[in-house]
């Protein structure tokens, strides 16, 4: 067989022959392997938005009922779309022994590479789209005979799982990709936060319920009523309300006084500083990620660049900080002199 036929010239568009240093010289394999911007990922992009219209058209029974052959066939497109996805990940991670730009160190097992897959998060979140997506696959096309069978009605479960496919939109783009990391990364810190919350909650609950419980038994009734109520009352919703029913003179058990300094000192300590201790942790380590993140490029960058380069660049911002050093002890002297 000559290497000039259509089977090994399109091999040759995913396989990395010359082990490139360039990224942007890198064959598909290779970008997708180590996640950098490739065509087929931006093709991804387009078959998940497609993928999302196609949910909410089927959200509406009328279309769903009048076109619910087409709807099948495109699901089943889009999701053999995904199948082929995972499969030529798998075949990228098995493919590419070297990493051009030193990232990381690649197995020499090819067991071991194809394992690497499955090391990633977000490429079990793509298996496991892929495995939720057969399910649906099963149903049949004909309406009919889909409302009459009561097993198929506990499929709608996994029909609706198929909107899941969305959340593939932040795998793609890597500003989502730091909001979901820094809110993963945030959670061990949360901890503090939450059990202070859970002690607030109790304390009031418990308060609430022997306070209102008579007054209010479909709020305050139960313990659990109560707390279910205090987080109405954190969201800010109508907590005045209560408050005011409460204090009414009429009421079973009127507390004119202590049903202000309730509900007051709960918006306040809950609403507006545990709310806010979220808010700064996530804001913290949101700060954090980003330098992380900005590391990160500007190491990749220094690997793509040769040693002479980099040497000049040194040199450069050597020189910058000699003559800043030297207009401010000249200024300074200056001044001294005065």
């Amino acid at each position: 067989m000559k290497e000039t036929s259509i089977l090994y010239r399109l091999l040759h568009i995913f396989i990395d022959k010359n082990n490139h240093t360039e990224w942007m010289e890198w064959p598909l394999l290779v970008k997708m392997r180590f996640h950098k911007p490739n065509w087929f990922d931006n093709g991804i992009i387009i078959v998940i938005l497609f993928s999302a219209i196609i949910a909410g058209l089927e959200t509406d029974m009328q279309l769903l009922k009048t076109y619910s052959y087409e709807f099948h066939l495109a699901n089943m497109a889009i999701h053999y779309i995904f199948v082929f996805e995972v499969l030529i990940k798998l075949y990228a991670y098995a493919k590419v022994t070297i990493d051009p730009m030193g990232e990381s160190a690649v197995s020499r097992s090819i067991l071991g590479r194809t394992f690497a897959y499955f090391t990633n998060g977000w490429n079990l979140f793509d298996v496991f789209i892929v495995l939720i997506g057969f399910v649906p696959l099963l149903i049949t096309a004909d309406m009919g005979s889909y409302e009459a069978v009561l097993a198929t009605r506990t499929l709608r479960i996994f029909r609706s799982l198929r909107t899941l496919r969305v959340l593939r939109i932040i795998e793609m783009l890597p500003q989502l990709r730091v909001i979901v990391d820094t809110l993963l990364r945030s959670l061990p810190s949360l901890w503090v936060v939450v059990v202070l919350m859970a002690i607030l909650f109790y304390t009031y609950g418990v308060i609430g319920t022997f306070l209102f419980g008579e007054n209010s038994p479909g709020d305050f009734g139960t313990l659990p009523m109560s707390l279910l109520t205090l987080f109405k009352i954190m969201t800010g919703d109508g907590w005045s309300d209560y408050m005011a029913a409460n204090s009414d003179l009429n009421a079973v058990h009127p507390h004119p006084y202590l049903s202000p300094i309730y509900f007051i000192s709960f918006v306040l300590i809950a609403a507006m500083v545990v709310l806010n201790l979220f808010v700064g942790v996530i804001v913290a380590e949101l700060d954090s990620t980003h330098k992380e993140h900005a590391n990160d490029k500007a190491s990749n960058g220094m690997k793509t660049m040769s040693n002479e380069q980099i040497l000049n660049d040194i040199e450069a911002e050597q020189e910058q900080f000699q003559q800043s050093i030297s207009t401010k002890i000249a200024e300074l002297r200056k001044r001294m002199s005065t």
